[in-house]
């Protein structure tokens, strides 16, 4: 905080009336606009989930605009897998991944301000975007394709460029997972994930794209549900006074706003209830507290705030701290933006999803005449696209095809198995972005490997499925998504539409960071 305005600050203390719903971000059920919600507890904003915009998305959120202008409305519209805005004709970006492969900064600025533009135009205006966290443990189960990838240096460059983008787009950014996600074995929904590594180390790959982010002015900062004992061996970073306001405010400097990951996480939840916990984060230095999971927790978070305001367990000045801060981020908040130009979007889409697409191994083109393409109908979790096969025959000529599940049972890898062998070549979609490559994949892959033929690989979310497959396969390609552009991009490349350039985020089994076949 300024010095010269601690003294206005004093007074402003003095005078102000807190309540509890300044320091809450609700979720709502429905795609009705939470009008009973926000009167009951007068929130500082509401975060939106793709339940939230199935309807009217427009409809929903401009009437929240409309009816309180002030009020923050969040989304995490990152690009690849979290991408909340889901409305038919609106392009999905690939993830931070994949705009780090593609090695172009003012391409993902490009592509940050056109989420943001996406996002403006719907009449949010706060994105829960870039993530910041360096990805340098494969098996990290929640971030994965989220991350910019495992150089430190790499994560600062591209996501601050994102960051860029949303913010000419009038989007306010938020850096997430403070003090950093991308070296966890354990998912903070169901659990409590500790980083037990040396502090030179710690401030040399989670800290440095955090303290650049501060340098850069991030408006907002979200906390993650995890332990490091080398920051404070008692608490979680979310609960922790020593990492949100002896690290993060008094000596990185920031003044921004700092808002906790959903406090309905097992890792929270499940250890301290969300009212206490909710409590304990304002008083370790949080402005906002994130009731996800719709709200379920909303009245054990706003009684226990009122009872810690009632009793000066969060004081006056703390409260009145969070409330400055509230109100600059609202100063600088938008009305609702104009329909953006869809077909140019759509465009940069396609553009970015080639240029990440990156050659490992194999020979290009091939030809799609005695060609079978075998690729998974993914999830709909995370919103349905075409899959792999469906977009063969369109994008490689000639092709064959056959969709399989995302965890194919023994029929339909007997199947796939005896198809295989009436043809040339196989290309076989594989698609993780957290954990492992399924059990299931794995087998169909050495199934298909068995009849002899040469498999190619195409990797539609984490590019690591290479390490998992023996033997080795006859090509390799990563797209690092799914989205419906990312697999047409991959089909071309097959096809020699053009020579995918992207370079590894990430290493892969043999292949280090910064590999790729092609040229850019």
């Amino acid at each position: 905080m300024n010095r010269r305005l601690l003294p206005l600050l004093a007074l402003f203390s003095l005078a102000y009336a807190a309540h509890p719903g300044q320091f809450m971000i609700l979720s709502f059920r429905g795609s009705e606009p939470p009008v009973e919600l926000i009167e009951r507890y007068n929130p500082a904003g509401v975060i939106l989930f793709p339940s939230n915009l199935a309807r009217d998305p427009l409809g929903t959120v401009r009437e929240l605009r409309r009816r309180y202008p002030e009020l923050l409305v969040l989304i995490d519209q990152e690009g690849g897998p979290f991408f909340t805005y889901r409305a038919p004709g609106v392009p999905r970006f690939p993830a931070a991944m994949a705009l780090a492969a593609a090695g172009d900064v003012e391409l993902t600025r490009a592509v940050g301000r056109a989420i943001g533009r996406e996002i403006a135009y719907l009449g949010a205006n706060v994105d829960l975007a870039p993530v910041l966290d360096v990805n340098v443990n494969p098996q990290n189960p929640i971030i994965g394709l989220r991350s910019f990838g495992a150089d430190p240096e790499g994560v600062i460059q591209h996501g601050l460029a994102f960051a860029r983008g949303l913010d000419e787009a009038g989007v306010l950014w938020t850096a997430k997972h403070f003090p950093g996600h991308g070296d966890t074995r354990t998912d903070s929904h169901s659990g409590l994930p500790v980083v037990d590594k040396p502090l030179a180390e710690i401030e040399r790959v989670e800290l440095a794209p955090f303290r650049a982010a501060v340098r850069a002015g991030v408006p907002v900062i979200m906390t993650a549900h995890i332990l490091y004992p080398a920051l404070d061996p008692g608490d979680p970073a979310t609960l922790s006074r020593k990492i949100l306001t002896g690290l993060l405010r008094e000596e990185m400097g920031y003044d921004g706003l700092i808002v906790t990951d959903d406090m309905g996480m097992r890792a929270i939840s499940s250890r301290y209830g969300a009212g206490e916990a909710a409590v304990l984060a304002v008083t370790a230095g949080a402005d906002l507290v994130l009731v996800g999971r719709g709200g379920g927790h909303a009245d054990a978070v706003f009684a226990a705030l009122k009872q810690a305001l009632a009793s000066g367990r969060i004081t006056p000045r703390r409260a009145a701290d969070s409330e400055a801060r509230l109100q600059t981020a609202r100063t600088r908040l938008r009305p609702p933006a104009p329909e953006p130009d869809w077909k140019e979007l759509a465009a940069l889409n396609l553009r970015a999803s080639r240029k990440a697409v990156t050659w490992l191994s194999g020979d290009l083109p091939i030809p799609g005449e005695g060609t079978l393409v075998i690729g998974p109908a993914i999830s709909k979790l995370w919103g349905a696209e075409p899959s792999l096969a469906e977009l063969a025959p369109r994008y490689l000529p000639g092709a064959h095809y056959q969709i399989v599940g995302e965890k194919p049972g023994e029929d339909e890898i007997a199947t796939a198995a005896k198809r295989a062998q009436r043809f040339q070549r196989v290309v076989l979609g594989t698609y993780h972005w957290l954990g492992r490559l399924p059990a299931e994949q794995v087998r169909l892959y050495e199934a298909l490997a068995r009849t002899g033929k040469p498999v190619y690989v195409v990797a539609l979310g984490n590019p690591d499925d290479y390490t998992y497959l023996d033997p080795t396969p006859a090509g390799y390609l990563a797209t690092y998504g799914y989205r419906a552009a990312q697999v047409r991009a991959a089909l071309e490349a097959l096809a020699g539409v053009y020579l995918p350039g992207g370079k590894l985020p990430v290493p892969v089994g043999p292949f280090p960071a910064g590999f790729g076949k092609g040229g850019k």
